[in-house]
């Protein structure tokens, strides 16, 4: 009977152990299709547009406002930093927030709200963002990653943002309408001297030029040399480009999340 109990026992914390095992291995319910569906009483165009008509450098606090948008940038290649570019149907802002790996939480294709009560809209040398604070020296902090719940509540996942085929013109002759969006130029190539480069100098970041085969347009693309596409060489064809456009003052200049979105398969212009 003593051997039959301790049998009985033995097996009972087999059991219980089994079972524990089981709960700490069970994958978290998929929440992908959630959304909170948060009240949003601004757009994106409209705050994008009170950023621009601002002094570069300048800051606004911002009141009881909540936008939405689809991430459209993330810093999963490294190209982009402490950031994300997100993306509604009217225009795009871009959120600077203090932590990295920021594509596990906010990755290309989620749906964020963000909460913009106490925040500051800033015109950062002509492109508007959404920054935590402003130091005495005019620099500018990102939302501390303790808060990021606070202000970024995420909603659902996958979702796709088919951005715009246009020309270079396009963007030249009307910047503001695509800053911090997401668009396809049609037509283009490297400038002479950044083809056949590689993307970024190993020690410091570097812009590469961009032109249409017409040459009446030019714009610069901004690559970080801590960008994992750093030492990958620029094609030497002719084709469309995927990108985000910032500003410089009024100029654009065009931010690439990765050497997917090049498809310079077609031959070059003379």
């Amino acid at each position: 009977m003593k051997f039959l109990s301790l049998s009985g026992l033995l097996l009972a914390s087999i059991l219980l152990l089994n079972s524990c095992l089981k709960k700490q291995f069970d994958a978290p319910p998929d929440s992908s299709s959630l959304d909170p569906k948060l009240t949003v009483n601004c757009d994106l165009n409209t705050l994008s547009n009170m950023g621009m008509m601002m002094t570069a450098g300048k800051t606004r606090v911002m009141g009881d406002t909540t936008i939405y948008g689809i991430v459209v940038g993330d810093d999963k290649a490294g190209n982009i930093y402490k950031k994300i570019f997100i993306q509604d149907s009217t225009g795009g802002m871009q959120l600077i927030l203090d932590k990295t790996y920021l594509y596990g939480d906010y990755p290309v294709g989620r749906k964020i709200y963000v909460k913009l009560k106490g925040l500051l809209l800033m015109n950062y040398k002509g492109t508007p963002e959404i920054v935590f604070s402003m130091n005495s020296d005019g620099s500018t902090n990102g939302i501390p990653s303790s808060l990021l719940g606070t202000y970024v509540v995420k909603g659902n996942y996958p979702n796709t943002i088919t951005p715009p085929q246009l020309t270079l013109f396009d963007i030249i002759s009307n910047p503001g309408k695509y800053v911090n969006t997401l668009v396809t130029i049609k037509d283009m190539q490297f400038e002479t001297g950044s083809n056949n480069v590689v993307y970024s100098d190993p020690n410091t970041s570097t812009n590469r030029a961009l032109i249409n085969c017409a040459k009446t347009g030019r714009i610069t693309m901004y690559n970080s040399s801590y960008s994992n596409f750093q030492p990958a060489i620029t094609p030497n064809g002719n084709g469309t480009i995927n990108g985000i456009i910032t500003l410089y003052g009024s100029t654009p200049q065009l931010t690439l999340r990765d050497t997917s979105d090049v498809h310079f398969t077609n031959p070059r212009c003379p």
